[in-house]
C-alpha cells in the first residue's frame, strides 16, 4: 500500500506531505487540492512507469537519466500545457511528487518543464535509492483515475487499448467509455457477476450482456420480471450512470503479476446521487476494493460519505491537509460543507482573524470612523487584513441560524491559531457573555456596544449637517439644517455621559427610527447600507470616545495594537 505521498510544487501546493493510513477519504469543499493528490499519484505512476522503460537505473554524477513525457500521452492530469501543472506556472525549478510503499523507501520523481508540451522525469537522486530499490517489485505501482460521470455519449466505438480509455478519463470524458467498460466487464466472469448483484441490490435492475460490434450497444431491464423491456444505458438516470461507471471501472483493474500496489483514485462518487446512495456507495467501493485487494482514494465533499467512513481514514482539506483526529472532528467538517464558502476559506488562508459583527454596515461605519481618526492600522485590519463577516449572514436551507463561534470552530479546521472577535450590538440578548480581548485563538473574544447599536454614535448635529450638504448642496442642506435642529434639541445642554441621554441611545434602535426621520424631514431616503457616509462627514475631535476606544479593542484582538 502507499504510506507517504510527498508535493513539491505541484499545481496548488507548496510543499505538503500526506500521511495514508490504508484506504483515505479527501473531504473538503471545491477547489481545496482533493483533486490535486488524486492526480499527483497518477502522475507519479505514469512518470516512473515511463522513467524505467529507459532500463537504466545507475547514477550518474548529475543524478538518474532524465526520460521525456509528450502532453498528448501524459494520462494522468489533462492539460492544454504542461505550465499549468506547476504552482502559479512558476517552472523555473522542478515540481517534485514523492510516493512510499510498504517495503520501499520515498522515492520522490523531479519534473522538469521543457515547454508547452513537453516535460522531463526522473528520480530525485538520494543515499536511500540504489538500482536495486529502483526496480524492486514494491514500486510497481498501478493507478486508475475515477472521474465524476459526465454525459454518455450517444454512440461508442471500441477502443483500441487501455491507453486511449486512461487518456479520456484524465480528460474527464468517462461517458465515451462506459460502454467500452461493460464489455471489458462481461469478459470477465467474476467482473460480469459482481457487478450485476451490485447494480441488482442498489436500483433492482440486471444488466445484459453487451453486443460489441462496430457500434457498442449495452441495455439493461428490470430484474425478476419476466419480458420486461430493455432500455439502452443511453436512457438511464445520472445516479444509475454514476454508479455503474464507478463499479465497472473498479471491477475491471486488476494488480499485475509483478504489481503490489492497486491505487484506485475516484473523484467525488458522490456525484449525480441521491443520498440513499451517497450513503451505500462507500460500502460499494470498499467491498470492491477488498475484493481487487486495492487501495482507495476518495474525493468527496458529501456529508454521507463522510459520516459513514472511519475517523482514521478521513483527510481534511483545509489549509494545510491532515487526518481528522476524533469524531467530533468529523462532524465539525460535515457542518463545514454548508456553512463555509470557498471565499471563506481563501480569505482566511492570510487572513490576521475573522472579525463577526452584526451587520455589514458597521464594518462600513467603523473604516469611515478609521478614516476621519487617522487610525491606519485599525484601517489595514479592517479593509484587508481580517474575514469580516455578519451575524446576519443567510445560510442554506436547513442550516438554521449563522452562529458565529460554529462558523470560527469550522474556520479553525483549515486555520487552527485564528483569532476571532466578535462585536455585540448593546440590545443583543442571545450573547450575554462579558466582553473579552486576549489576542489569542483560544477563546472567542466579545466586545459589546454600550449604546443600542453602531448607528447611535452618528446622532451628532454638525457631522450631519455636512451630509446633508453634501447630498442637497448649500440650498439644499441649508434647509434641511432647519429641521435637523427642531428634532435634534433634545441633545442641546447634554454632555455625552447624561444619564438620560445614555439611556435614550442605549434602548433606541436609532437606525430604524430616529436616522430614518432625519432622512426623511431632509426630503431624502437614504438606506441604512450608506450610513457610513454619515460617519465620513465627522471629524477627529466629533467622534464619540467608545469608538476611538473600540477601534484599539479590535486591534488589540488581532495583534496589532498601536506600540
Amino acid at each position: 500500500m502507499i504510506r507517504l505521498v510527498t508535493l513539491k510544487g505541484f499545481k496548488r501546493f507548496g510543499e505538503v506531505a500526506f500521511s495514508i493510513p490504508s484506504h483515505v477519504v479527501l473531504a473538503g469543499p471545491n477547489n481545496t487540492g482533493k483533486t490535486t493528490l488524486l492526480q499527483a499519484i497518477a502522475a507519479w505512476e505514469l512518470g516512473f512507469r515511463k522513467w524505467r522503460e529507459l532500463n537504466d537505473s545507475n547514477p550518474r554524477k548529475n543524478g538518474y537519466r532524465w526520460q521525456e513525457l509528450e502532453r498528448l500521452a501524459f494520462s494522468a492530469v489533462a492539460v492544454r500545457s504542461f505550465d499549468m501543472l506547476w504552482r502559479n506556472r512558476q517552472r523555473q525549478q522542478p515540481f517534485e511528487i514523492g510516493l512510499q510503499v510498504d517495503g520501499s523507501p520515498l522515492v520522490t520523481l523531479e519534473f522538469k518543464f521543457q515547454s508547452g508540451g513537453s516535460i522531463k522525469v526522473r528520480p530525485k537522486a538520494n543515499d536511500s535509492l540504489s538500482p536495486a530499490v529502483l526496480s524492486h517489485p514494491a514500486l510497481q505501482v498501478r493507478t486508475t483515475f475515477i472521474p465524476a460521470m459526465s454525459g454518455l455519449a450517444r454512440e461508442e466505438r471500441r477502443l483500441a487499448d487501455e491507453e486511449a480509455l486512461d487518456d479520456l478519463l484524465a480528460q474527464g470524458r468517462p461517458g465515451e467509455v462506459l460502454r467500452n467498460l461493460l464489455v471489458k466487464a462481461y469478459r470477465d466472469d467474476d467482473a460480469w457477476r459482481l457487478l450485476n448483484d451490485s447494480i441488482g441490490r442498489l436500483f433492482e435492475y440486471e444488466l445484459l450482456p453487451p453486443q460489441a460490434a462496430a457500434q457498442l450497444v449495452c441495455e439493461y431491464r428490470h430484474r425478476g420480471i419476466e419480458n420486461a423491456p430493455r432500455f439502452d444505458i443511453a436512457s438511464a438516470g445520472s445516479g444509475f450512470l454514476q454508479v455503474l461507471l464507478l463499479l465497472a471501472l473498479l471491477l475491471t483493474q486488476h494488480r499485475n503479476a509483478n504489481s503490489t500496489t492497486l491505487a484506485l483514485l475516484i473523484d467525488e462518487p458522490d456525484a449525480h446521487l441521491h443520498m440513499i446512495l451517497q450513503r451505500s456507495i462507500y460500502g460499494e467501493l470498499r467491498s470492491v476494493a477488498v475484493s481487487r485487494q486495492a487501495q482507495l482514494f476518495v474525493a468527496t465533499h458529501s456529508e454521507m460519505i463522510v459520516n459513514n467512513v472511519d475517523a482514521r481514514e478521513l483527510y481534511l482539506m483545509y489549509g494545510t491537509p491532515r487526518l481528522v483526529q476524533s469524531d467530533l472532528e468529523r462532524a465539525q467538517l460535515v457542518n463545514s460543507f454548508g456553512a463555509l464558502t470557498h471565499s471563506d476559506l481563501l480569505e482566511v488562508e492570510g487572513a490576521k482573524g475573522v472579525f463577526y459583527t452584526e451587520d455589514f454596515t458597521d464594518f462600513e461605519i467603523l473604516q469611515a470612523f478609521a478614516r476621519v481618526l487617522g487610525d491606519e492600522r485599525a484601517l489595514q485590519l479592517l479593509t484587508r487584513d481580517v474575514l469580516g463577516k455578519s451575524s446576519k449572514a443567510p445560510l442554506p436551507d436547513g442550516l438554521g441560524e449563522f452562529m458565529p463561534q460554529r462558523h470560527w470552530e469550522m474556520l479553525k479546521l483549515a486555520r487552527p491559531d485564528l483569532p476571532a472577535l466578535e462585536l455585540l450590538d448593546g440590545d443583543n440578548e442571545r450573547n450575554k457573555a462579558p466582553d473579552l480581548i486576549t489576542g489569542n485563538p483560544e477563546r472567542m473574544q466579545r466586545l459589546r456596544w454600550r449604546r443600542y447599536e453602531i448607528e447611535s454614535y452618528l446622532i451628532v448635529e454638525a457631522p450631519l449637517r455636512r451630509f446633508f450638504e453634501s447630498r442637497l448642496g448649500a440650498e439644499g442642506g441649508a434647509l434641511a439644517a432647519t429641521a435637523l435642529r427642531e428634532k435634534l434639541q433634545f441633545l442641546d445642554g447634554r454632555s455625552e455621559n447624561d444619564p438620560l441621554l445614555n439611556t435614550y441611545f442605549k434602548s433606541e434602535p436609532i437606525s430604524k427610527t430616529l436616522l430614518p426621520e432625519l432622512m426623511q424631514v431632509a426630503g431624502m431616503d437614504v438606506p441604512k447600507r450608506e450610513f457610513f457616509e454619515i460617519a465620513a462627514q465627522f471629524q477627529r475631535e466629533e467622534v464619540h470616545p467608545e469608538i476611538i476606544e473600540r477601534l484599539n479593542q479590535i486591534k488589540q484582538a488581532f495583534g496589532v495594537a498601536d506600540v
